[in-house]
């Protein structure tokens, strides 16, 4: 069903990247040059590719500076913006890692924090905190881990923790012989928009529903694929994501009509058995501290989080 991974077509004319401590906001021209950066550095990481941060921006306000790195290769930085306890806050994320001091120095009299900081980074940046820095304190970022399962296991659902999982798709299978998949790159767009819209009845979800219509709309520039379900010729469910190398796969967006039986579960093993076998593994992001979200992700049976960090001032 996955179409083979192809250099993505970027537009023609780029947006300018400033040098720090200027920064331009983030637009989709600036992937040409700021997407292969990305996923060098990624590390598993979800947010790191334009097809994650991309549809967010209207939400986060990212805005994106050069920088040479401590190596002398161009680097990038990402800003945006965060609420925690009902504060808005500025942070930043370096995918290359520790910048130096005096990079560092200046950036915490502009940011409150540090954050999406992989496993791979951590011994640069315990290194140079501890030498530099005492006043900065580097901490996991539980509800921005990223859940991992293994491919088979989302197929299969072996086990009596995964029993119910199971019952659910087969019962929407039952329900709806006519059901077909439809790969997102040949089917209408405005069938995504309509489960879209269908999905955001009732939800005080504004800022997600306009980053998953950036998405739905741009989805060949950002690289993104995935299935959409129909039963019959009515759209009820669609799934885009993201090839992260060769053997893992990164689920994006996920939607689905409510109130239909089984349909979240279905579509969620179908497409995994539509993967081809070198897919290992699915990143199903994280859950952001939300209970529920956490609860769902968790019943799945991840196989491990990929954990990230953090960095803030010390109390």
């Amino acid at each position: 069903m996955l179409a083979p991974c192809r250099p993505l077509e970027y537009l023609v004319i780029m947006h300018f990247i400033p040098s720090y401590p200027e920064s331009t906001p983030l637009e989709l021209s600036h992937a040409a040059e700021l997407q292969p950066y990305l996923l060098q550095n990624r590390h598993g990481i979800s947010e790191f590719s334009m097809a994650s941060l991309y549809p967010f921006t209207r939400k986060r306000h990212y805005a994106v500076s050069s920088y040479t790195d401590r190596q002398g290769n161009p680097a990038y930085m990402i800003r945006g913006l965060q609420w925690i306890d009902g504060k808005e806050e500025v942070f930043a994320m370096l995918p290359s890692g520790y910048p130096g001091k005096e990079f560092l120095d200046d950036l915490f009299t502009r940011v409150d924090e540090v954050n999406t900081i992989s496993e791979e980074r951590i011994p640069a940046w315990s290194h140079g905190l501890a030498e530099n820095h005492p006043h900065l304190v580097l901490s996991e970022d539980r509800d921005n881990a990223d859940y991992i399962y293994e491919r088979k296991s989302l197929v299969e659902l072996v086990g009596q923790s995964l029993h119910k999982k199971l019952a659910h798709a087969l019962h929407f299978a039952e329900d709806h012989p006519d059901r077909v998949l439809v790969p997102s790159q040949i089917a209408k767009v405005s069938d995504m928009v309509e489960v879209l819209d269908i999905w955001a009845e009732g939800r005080d979800l504004v800022e997600d529903y306009k980053a998953t219509l950036l998405a739905i709309q741009n989805q060949a520039d950002l690289g993104l694929r995935g299935v959409v379900l129909y039963t019959g010729d009515t759209p009820v469910a669609f799934t885009l994501g993201e090839e992260d190398g060769s053997s893992r796969f990164i689920i994006h967006i996920e939607k689905a009509i409510g109130g239909l039986r089984g349909v979240y579960q279905y579509i969620n093993r179908a497409f995994a058995a539509e993967m081809p076998e070198r897919v290992i593994e699915i990143n199903r992001e994280q859950d952001l501290g939300i209970p529920g979200l956490r609860q769902a992700k968790l019943t799945y049976k991840p196989s491990r989080l990929l954990m990230k960090y953090r960095i803030r001032k010390g109390q």
